[in-house]
């Protein structure tokens, strides 16, 4: 009755963000039930304290953290009907501000949902911009520093170009998402889900989907992605992934290297190297929740939240080859 027109009725989010156990993880109990009886101070959100009692706000605080009852689907066709373009933006023929164009700091606002871009030289904010709710993770810009994108928990990608300090366009490219990268060569942006179980790859011209791909390991399971960043001297993306001891590279590159020992998960044989963003398999000990690059890229260093120390993984060979000694929860 109150929620569903900002929320939508499958609670995947409309005007305001989903509100499934996945974006609610900070937010339970008494905080969570807070925020519907008080509201939260420079959103959108309302007070609905006169129009529920208490009983009733704990029932509905309890049944948001409820999962639900089936995955939804979020397939290419349904990511391309959630574009939004701004029609208002004119794409100029060379920056409209005094600023360094590459010398511009974009400052994420989690409280309000805006970023600030400020001028490196001077520190002065040159525009604010509205962005989609709770904008997580750093802002990725493209090569030339033309455009930057900025990633919501909800799944939003948001295109800002940074010449006219106006947003070109959005687009939601999951319903809970981790983080985002873009290619060395800023053709592509590669988006991270935990709902659904997916890589999303969207053309950063227009933000088209240029592939959903399901995370499925290679014994059939499927899993969340963690964290994805990009290797530019391999032209590739690597997935941490949440759920199953695999670490996955997928090849952007028009030549991508084929390694003939490695197998789908549907023991079909090697991976079908000429198709578009082919997927090499890395089998681990252990999961990794997040994780860095040497300098070469050709080792990946990662830990689990779940577990003490972490691990060395070589790309090149495609094996763990080292322990790292990491005390507490790194």
């Amino acid at each position: 009755t109150h929620c569903a027109v900002c929320h939508g009725d499958d609670r995947l989010g409309a005007l305001g963000p989903a509100l499934i156990p996945e974006s609610l993880r900070r937010l339970k109990g008494e905080r969570l039930e807070k925020v519907i009886m008080e509201g939260r101070v420079s959103t959108q959100m309302p007070a609905f304290g006169e129009q529920l009692d208490g009983e009733e706000v704990a029932v509905l605080a309890a049944f948001l953290h409820e999962p639900l009852k089936e995955v939804p689907v979020w397939d290419a066709a349904k990511i391309a009907e959630t574009l939004l373009v701004n029609e208002d933006y004119t794409p100029p023929d060379a920056p409209m501000h005094m600023a360094v164009p590459l010398n511009l700091f974009v400052v994420v606002e989690t409280g309000d949902h805006h970023i600030s871009i400020l001028d490196g030289d001077k520190f002065e904010v040159l525009e604010r911009l509205p962005t989609p709710l709770a904008v997580h993770g750093g802002p990725k810009f493209s090569p030339d520093g033309r455009y930057v994108f900025v990633m919501s928990r909800d799944g939003w990608v948001q295109k800002v170009d940074l010449w006219s300090m106006q947003e070109v366009a959005r687009i939601r490219a999951g319903v809970n998402s981790r983080n985002i990268a873009i290619s060395h060569d800023g053709k592509w942006l590669a988006v991270a889900n935990y709902l659904p179980m997916t890589l999303t790859i969207l053309s950063t011209e227009d933000l088209s989907v240029a592939e959903v791909k399901e995370v499925r390991g290679k014994n059939g399971e499927l899993s969340r992605v963690s964290a994805v960043y990009q290797a530019p001297p391999r032209e590739s993306f690597v997935l941490a992934l949440k759920d199953i001891p695999e670490v996955w590279e997928v090849f952007y590159g028009e030549n991508p290297p084929f390694y003939g020992f490695v197998h789908d998960y549907r023991d079909e044989g090697p991976l079908g190297y000429d198709e578009p963003f082919p997927v090499r398999v890395i089998k681990v000990p252990d999961i990794l929740d997040d994780f860095f690059f040497d300098q070469s890229y050709e080792y990946v260093m990662g830990a689990s939240r779940e577990n003490d120390g972490g691990q060395v993984i070589d790309l090149v060979i495609g094996m763990k080859v080292a322990d790292l000694e990491l005390p507490g929860m790194p």
